[in-house]
């Protein structure tokens, strides 16, 4: 059963993924609010990010497919990856706990 969701930045290093673990990968997904200048300073808990994420096509699709690599049997922890762990990252987390119930984290949502 999951138990909490993780998000994090791939710049900072991978998370350890043990049994009871689920990686995913959501850089070539969704769309990245970093090459947005009056975006690039915000974080995925903003809703002017969260409406640029969302204009990504097949936006529900995809998500519906992370929705689906979290929910594994087994799933313990979920752990969400972008490039720096401040946008699409923190927003999906954001997102999938509100939906399935789940605390959320943010790894590296300070960093740079």
């Amino acid at each position: 059963m999951l138990k909490k969701i993780v998000s994090f930045g791939f710049r900072h290093d991978s998370p350890p993924v043990e049994p009871g673990t689920v990686l995913v990968d959501v850089r070539t997904m969704f769309r990245n609010p970093y090459y947005n200048r009056n975006l690039r300073h915000k974080r995925g808990t903003d809703p002017e990010v969260q409406r640029d994420i969302l204009k990504t096509p097949d936006f529900h699709v995809k998500y519906q497919y992370v929705k689906e690599q979290v929910t594994q049997p087994g799933t313990e922890v979920a752990y969400i990856g972008c490039t720096g762990g401040q946008h699409r990252s923190v927003f999906l987390a954001e997102r999938l706990g509100q939906d399935l119930g789940v605390p959320v984290e943010h790894r590296d949502i300070g960093r740079e």
